[in-house]
């Protein structure tokens, strides 16, 4: 004979868990299509609460961090410009072998050029380091910089994603310094709706990455 299901409060027990898992799965399903109706609203607000950006400042110099050619350079001439800053800090890349093979102009040499073409006198210009591969060593030599040229203030323009690591990874370096960094986050027309742009997703994401990768390094 089949036994016969326990009976609970008027109901048998086997009929529960059906039950339950129409609720959960119920529940569920409410969930994800409230997270897909709002997910604009709420990918904005992860940007958002992930940005850094300090106010722009007089400063002894602005910082151009390696990469990013196609914004770092312009708002570094903007800054210089608007006269914030007397001087100008290039990091000195590690070439490419294109580069070196004189295929390809190096970055410096480009960076050089942009900001003489957009306002800022050459003798302004400064180049330190040698061969530098990562942000970390672009911030002890920005540490060495300043205790060479007691510079006491600076401004960095980076990327609104990487901001917040260039933040922390500077002020680290430069704790035990008379040092200020400002980071400045370079507006960027995608930043509001960044998981709709190739570019921007892979950014935001490569800086989840090198953020975490950074906290256990350093």
């Amino acid at each position: 004979m089949n036994p016969q299901p326990t009976i609970l409060n008027g109901r048998p027990r086997s009929c529960r868990w059906p039950r339950r898992l129409s609720l959960w799965s119920f529940g569920l399903v409410v969930l994800l299509s409230a997270l897909y109706f709002l997910r604009s609203p709420i990918l904005r607000s992860a940007a958002n609460a992930w940005l850094v950006n300090d106010s722009p400042a007089k400063a002894d110099a602005v910082v151009l961090l390696g990469g990013g050619m196609q914004s770092r350079p312009y708002e570094v001439a903007r800054l210089y410009r608007q006269g914030l800053a007397p001087r100008v800090l290039i990091m000195n890349s590690e070439l490419t072998a294109t580069d070196r093979e004189e295929l390809t102009i190096p970055w410096q040499e480009m960076a050089q050029r942009v900001l003489v073409r957009n306002g800022v006198p050459a003798s302004a210009i400064e180049v330190a380091g040698k061969k530098l591969t990562s942000t970390y060593e672009e911030a002890c030599t920005v540490r060495d910089w300043c205790q060479g040229s007691h510079a006491r203030v600076l401004l960095i323009p980076t990327g609104p994603f990487n901001a917040r690591r260039t933040k922390w990874l500077f002020r680290k370096v430069l704790r035990h310094s008379d040092a200020q960094v400002r980071v400045l986050a370079i507006p960027s027309e995608h930043f509001s709706d960044w998981w709709q742009h190739e570019d921007s997703l892979i950014d935001f994401n490569n800086e989840l990455v090198k953020f975490a990768m950074y906290l256990l390094k350093y």
